[in-house]
């Protein structure tokens, strides 16, 4: 009888401790999943990777300004200071009121054409260029919101080059005027090379 009450004992504590860990995994797990929710995520707020530059002035909002790398006779036209495409998206945050890109001025005497309508209506956003590597379907037509005007850049002189930035000064309608330093998308012209130099020779040698 008494070798039957301390086996019972045992068992009722083996019990009560199986439950207790099984109690704590289970809160363990709810604290996880309740630390996760509510809170912000830590990418939420985070700008995209892309190659160009952002500003914001009244109500737009400028992105992905760049000057795109030429795809074409790359000496000359850096040598002549231009044509350059520039590229860029900008967006109107006003739900109500529409604006206008009117100019964009270049240093050193350098001119930039504008063609296309430059209108951003409330709430959408404007579009110029393709960056180097943007990928859209060709069976997609482009809504009005997404139709792209050309921007070009002249007569920069030794403004603009790779590695170096070129103050683009964007003047709208109703939100003023801001100033963008502008990067060279250098794209998938330029190859990274992750091969440490002298590597090889060194090895053939020991051969």
């Amino acid at each position: 009888m008494s070798v039957l009450r301390k086996t019972a004992g045992r068992s009722v504590r083996l019990s009560v401790k199986a439950v207790a860990v099984a109690a704590v995994g289970v809160a363990l797990a709810l604290g996880t999943t309740a630390c996760g929710a509510g809170q912000i995520s830590q990418t939420a707020n985070m700008e995209p990777a892309v190659n160009g530059n952002l500003a914001n002035v009244g109500a737009m909002q400028l992105r992905n300004v760049q000057i795109l790398y030429p795809s074409d006779k790359a000496d000359e036209v850096f040598g002549s200071g231009g044509p350059f495409e520039v590229s860029f998206v900008i967006s109107n945050i006003d739900p109500v009121n529409d604006d206008r890109l009117l100019a964009i001025a270049a240093p050193n005497g350098g001119s930039v054409t504008i063609v296309g309508d430059t209108t951003i209506p409330a709430g959408q956003a404007l579009y110029a260029g393709k960056p180097i590597g943007l990928l859209e379907p060709e069976v997609v037509q482009a809504t009005d919101e997404q139709k792209r005007i050309t921007v070009r850049l002249n007569g920069a002189g030794d403004s603009v080059a790779t590695g170096l930035t070129t103050p683009l000064e964007f003047r709208f309608e109703k939100s003023g005027t801001v100033t963008v330093n502008t990067p060279v998308d250098v794209g998938t012209y330029l190859t990274r090379q992750d091969e440490i130099r002298g590597v090889e020779a060194e090895g053939a040698a020991e051969h």
